[in-house]
C-alpha cells in the first residue's frame, strides 16, 4: 500500500484552532498506544472506520458533522458495532 496525503501542504488553519486540534489528536494517540500495550502502532492492525470514529468522538463532533465526515454507511455501522459491544 502506498500512503498519499491529500494536501501537498496543510491548508491554513488558525494557531488556537490548530493548536487545539493538535491536543486533540495526541490524547487519541495515546488512548490507542495504551490499547496497544507497548506495540509499535506501527506494526499494529486496526479498523480504520473505528479510527475515523475515534477522530469523531475526540474532536466532539456532533451527529450530523460526524455522518459528514464518516459517511452515512460508515457511521450507522460504526454506532451499532459499539452499541453491540456495550450489550
Amino acid at each position: 500500500m502506498t500512503v498519499q496525503f491529500a494536501f501537498p501542504t496543510a491548508p491554513f488553519v488558525t494557531s488556537h484552532v490548530r493548536d487545539s486540534l493538535l491536543e486533540k489528536l495526541a490524547v487519541l494517540r495515546k488512548e490507542w498506544e495504551a490499547a496497544a500495550e507497548g506495540d509499535s502502532l506501527v506494526d499494529v492492525s486496526a479498523s480504520v472506520g473505528l479510527m475515523l470514529l475515534d477522530i469523531a468522538t475526540q474532536l466532539g463532533l456532533t451527529p450530523e458533522e460526524r455522518v459528514l465526515f464518516l459517511g452515512a454507511r460508515l457511521d450507522q455501522e460504526a454506532i451499532a458495532l459499539l452499541q453491540d459491544s456495550q450489550d
